[in-house]
């Protein structure tokens, strides 16, 4: 039997506690995915190297995923949610005492392990705390939360480390870091193991999920995991695309890119009370692979901006949706489960990205680049048909 763990309302202590939480880590994230690759390159570095870096941390990501997956629900939210917090502060502090590029590239993969404890908690906690029939919505305020951080970050990263130096940045993701730690202090847990957790550890009941659910589970996220293929040559390669393009005021790109995932992520839940799941998905992949190929062919601002836009709103569209799919097709008591796959196939598909996306801008530059990664995202197209194929009946 499904036990229900979260409140009946949505705004509680706990849940702005969590907007907080993803804000605040949010920031760091953003230095290390957007402006780590800019002091690579300073230092002496390679857009394969960054490529590299982010395939290594994948790696490591994933290992930590399998091995945290079934503590989720075992151990509980909070314990795990304190230790990967604290990790990660931890991990981003080291970053403020070296310049050397074979330690930072060690502390990015080294970044892996922490992430792979902490991000996919963060989900968890919130599936738990929303009510089902809000899930979509508290999923996109969450986001939204961390669009915020995502949005100014890189303005305000560029400018410290353009007139402050490497240093000065990289400790402001420290702060942020520990204060991220300090947050997560006063969440409560709001997941009770079940009494039957025992017996699914030995195969007999319950909780345990067969092939049918399992497919369910894997197709969306296998459908989210094409988009962030295809976005991480955005996230990891634009802004140094930007500044070989003469473009000095790219970091506006993420600013708008992620004004419009702030309003998409608020209104996705409102929208679909008209359109159907299936049609915003649809849209959502072909939006976002126009708006990646644009760029390959974009040298101002003006397309940059309307690709920043274009991809808003898909990908924030896809996996939003997707994402919470992910987490309703599983028990209850699974959750920690279906959250970690979904975070691991978007870390598989991120970090693969990132490794092929370097080499390819490296070797060929940025313009086949992006043409690629657009057409990358038609992938997901596929997948999505058969997903929505097999619901009988959207949830």
């Amino acid at each position: 039997m499904n036990v229900k763990h979260h409140s009946d309302r949505l705004w509680n202590k706990d849940f702005v506690l969590m907007l907080l939480v993803f804000s605040s880590s949010a920031y760091a994230i953003s230095i290390l995915m957007s402006l780590l690759p800019v002091h690579v390159l300073e230092i002496g570095g390679s857009n394969t190297v960054t490529g590299l870096m982010t395939t290594g941390m994948t790696v490591l990501t994933m290992l930590t995923n399998l091995l945290v997956a079934p503590l989720i629900d075992r151990v509980g939210r909070k314990k795990l949610l304190v230790l990967g917090s604290g990790l990660y502060f931890l991990n981003l502090l080291f970053f403020c005492f070296t310049n050397e590029l074979s330690v930072l590239f060690v502390l990015r993969v080294f970044c892996g392990f922490t992430q792979g404890i902490f991000f996919p908690v963060m989900m968890t906690m919130v599936a738990d705390i929303a009510p089902e029939d809000q899930l979509v919505d508290a999923l996109g305020i969450s986001g939204a939360a961390s669009s915020v951080a995502f949005a100014i970050t890189p303005t305000i990263g560029l400018a410290i480390y353009t007139n402050l130096g490497s240093r000065a940045m990289f400790i402001s993701a420290a702060l942020m870091g520990g204060l991220t730690f300090v947050l997560t202090l006063f969440i409560r847990e709001h997941h009770q193991c079940p009494l039957q957790t025992k017996a699914d550890r030995k195969g007999k009941t319950g909780g345990s999920i067969g092939w049918a659910s399992l497919s369910m589970m894997l197709l969306p996220a296998l459908a989210s995991m094409t988009v962030f293929f295809a976005n991480s040559s955005v996230v990891n390669f634009l802004t140094p695309c930007g500044l070989s393009r003469g473009m000095e005021q790219i970091s506006l790109y993420f600013l708008v890119n992620q004004g419009i995932v702030m309003f998409a992520r608020l209104f996705v839940g409102r929208v679909l009370r008209y359109v159907s799941k299936r049609l915003c998905t649809g849209i959502g992949l072909l939006l976002t692979a126009g708006g990646i190929a644009l760029i390959a062919v974009a040298h101002s601002i003006p397309p940059m901006l309307l690709s920043a836009f274009l991809i808003g709103l898909g990908f924030t569209a896809v996996t939003q949706i997707f994402q919470a799919e992910t987490l309703v097709s599983v028990p209850g008591e699974r959750r920690g489960l279906a959250s970690t796959v979904y975070m691991l196939l978007g870390s598989f598909g991120n970090g693969a990205g990132s490794a092929l996306w370097g080499a390819i801008s490296t070797a060929s530059g940025y313009t086949l680049t992006y043409a690629l990664a657009g057409l990358s995202t038609l992938a997901g197209v596929i997948i999505h048909q058969v997903y929505w194929r097999r619901v009988p009946e959207e949830r």
